[in-house]
């Protein structure tokens, strides 16, 4: 197994300097794991509208989200123009798209210490229309990585009755996501996917009020699993599969095989934790994607 990667052909200013104490995650170490994981994760965030997470000291200091194109990013940064919601008025978005969806871009916003890439759920080309429906399943603390578990296999199977297949993503955190794609071109604007999820979580809640939760209430959170179902309408996003989380120890927002958190599965007690620092011991997985099927998943949802 190799013991270094390969650096990207760009220039850092200060590529030394550590991002994240706990891990010793340094910015160049940062470019050169965007730069190797970019042929699995652009395919999920290029061609949408983007929003990054900065954090020019690492996650212990201020971080903050920028979305729109401005003089502070590196050269070759693409831009899409996308209406306001109230005002109707274009603005600049980021986003990588034909010539900047390239590894060497990528990497190269490793320079503003970019921790987290968020992309839109619908693509540049049809903004209106997401093709992606995410359910983010977020709990308190308390709870064991099994009952999280369930939880997602609780919706898999739900969705399943409705001929949806489903994907799924750890956060990089303490929840999954649950991902439904809709290909090969979806129908169903916005506010019809929201009403759709806010609908699909309500009946979760309402057949088990005890374990889950689908108000934005952390005081009624304690020993319940939070359904965001909020990732579901226009200008939300939601973090990117293989993104870093801005938060000690850098962690990234994994991919997984539904079998790996099946009874038998790795995971099926023991939360996954897989980081930027140690990227080259699970390298390997790449070699085979979870998520190589969501492309070719032809399925659409019905507004009934």
């Amino acid at each position: 197994m190799a013991t270094k990667l390969e650096h990207p052909p760009i220039r850092l200013t200060h590529p030394d300097k550590i991002l994240d104490a706990a891990s010793g995650l340094t910015k160049q170490a940062l470019a050169d794991y965007y730069y190797a994981v970019a042929p699995f994760m652009l395919p999920h965030i290029a061609g949408r509208p983007l929003s990054i997470v900065r954090c020019p000291d690492g996650p212990a200091r201020q971080c903050f989200f920028q979305k729109h194109v401005n003089a502070t990013l590196p050269p070759g940064i693409g831009t899409v123009m996308v209406a306001d919601k109230k005002t109707r008025t274009p603005e600049p978005y980021i986003t990588l798209s034909g010539d900047s969806a390239k590894p060497t871009i990528l990497a190269s916003l490793a320079q503003l210490g970019m921790l987290e890439v968020h992309p839109w759920g619908s693509c540049n080309n049809d903004l209106e229309h997401p093709d992606r429906l995410i359910f983010d399943l977020d709990p308190d603390e308390s709870l064991p990585w099994s009952t999280v578990v369930a939880a997602a296999h609780e919706l898999r199977d739900r969705l399943k009755k409705l001929k949806l297949t489903s994907f799924l993503k750890t956060t990089g955190g303490k929840g999954l996501h649950v991902v439904v794609p809709f290909t090969p071109s979806p129908k169903l604007a916005w506010p019809e996917v929201k009403d759709f999820a806010h609908k699909f979580v309500l009946a979760v809640e309402r057949d088990h009020p005890a374990l889950y939760l689908t108000k934005m209430s952390k005081a009624a959170r304690a020993g319940k699993i939070y359904l965001d179902y909020l990732r579901n309408e226009r200008g939300a996003t939601a973090v990117a599969p293989y993104s870093p989380r801005a938060r000690a120890g850098v962690h990234v927002s994994m991919p997984l095989a539904w079998s790996e958190i099946a009874p038998s599965g790795h995971f099926a007690t023991t939360r996954p934790a897989f980081s930027v620092a140690n990227f080259l011991s699970w390298r390997p997985r790449l070699k085979k994607d979870p998520w190589k099927a969501l492309p070719e998943t032809n399925q659409q949802l019905n507004e009934s």
